[in-house]
């Protein structure tokens, strides 16, 4: 599925950034659950470039934290409310909030400038969307 192999380095442009920050919430719990899996192959439309792209970068620049202040200065206000609304639907897309994925979440959250009650309603609505236990 995904030819990881080495490559040259790789520019962060704003959608190369949302796939990192995607790699980076699928493993904040050390699982990759299929749910996650998903999530990804569909905000991503099956470009495995994209996801390849995003973990090689990653490896070539490690540190979350200045990661996640390259993303904050790249993208605008716009850009980082839909970053977190999709990064929320993977934290919450198999049912089960990890601490470490939320401590993530407001890492990034923090980083762009929100408070925690400006993204409440996303928490609400996420959740009951992927609530589809209620259907068994």
């Amino acid at each position: 599925m995904f030819g990881f192999g080495q490559k040259e380095n790789i520019e962060l442009t704003p959608y190369l950034s949302l796939a990192v920050a995607s790699i980076y919430m699928v493993s904040a719990d050390g699982e990759l659950a299929d749910e996650e899996m998903g999530q990804l192959i569909s905000m991503f439309g099956g470009d495995d470039s994209i996801i390849e792209n995003s973990v090689e970068y990653i490896k070539q620049n490690d540190n979350l934290e200045t990661n996640i202040s390259k993303i904050n200065e790249m993208l605008n206000r716009e850009q980082k409310e839909i970053m977190l609304i999709n990064l929320l639907d993977i934290l919450l897309a198999d049912g089960d909030a990890d601490e470490n994925e939320k401590a993530l979440f407001f890492m990034f959250s923090t980083a762009f400038g929100f408070e925690q009650s400006e993204l409440e309603p996303y928490f609400d609505i996420i959740s009951k969307k992927n609530n589809l236990g209620i259907f068994q």
